[in-house]
């Protein structure tokens, strides 16, 4: 009679275990889930954030070529210009083709 009553009570605490496994494994489905959605949209922000960034470091290097090649042309042209002033006071006459620069 043991047995049965043991056996009987093997199978109730079972079939406890089957029902708090199943809860347990909804509890650690809707975990996931949750915790996958966050990560998806920290994700999908730190991809705008990063594209963002990298247009402005883009028009930033842009800026800067266009900056630097404005500035060597500025040396070229006021170097140009001090060499004809020069010429000029020397009483020299620089010419270009058939055109007289000064």
């Amino acid at each position: 009679m043991s047995a049965i009553v043991k056996s009987l009570s093997d199978l109730v605490y079972s079939l406890f275990e089957v029902v708090a496994s199943f809860f347990t494994t909804a509890g650690h489905l809707a975990q996931n889930t949750f915790e996958f959605a966050l990560k998806f949209l920290n994700g999908a922000l730190a991809l705008v954030v990063d594209f963002f960034k990298g247009l402005v470091e883009l028009a930033g290097g842009i800026v800067g070529f266009v900056l630097g090649n404005l500035a060597i042309l500025a040396v070229l042209a006021i170097g140009s210009f001090a060499f004809l002033q020069y010429q000029r006071k020397q009483g020299n006459t620089v010419k270009v083709g058939n055109k007289k620069l000064n």
